[in-house]
């Protein structure tokens, strides 16, 4: 098995639970004015990772 842990500086989503643990974090940050919090959990969830690649690749496998 390949392994599906993105490794980049600012660790990208691989799964669908990460994606959604990345978003409500984006929201509590907005709920509470934490602007600083922002641009890092934006940075997450873009860009392409050959992790994540990796990961729905196998899961379309299955």
């Amino acid at each position: 098995m390949s392994d599906t842990t993105c490794h980049h500086v600012i660790a990208h989503w691989v799964t669908d639970d990460d994606r959604q643990q990345i978003n409500d974090a984006i929201a509590y940050a907005r709920e509470v004015g934490d602007l600083q919090a922002l641009p890092l959990l934006l940075a997450r969830l873009t860009q392409p990772c050959e992790a994540r690649d990796t990961y729905r690749a196998q899961k379309e496998g299955s």
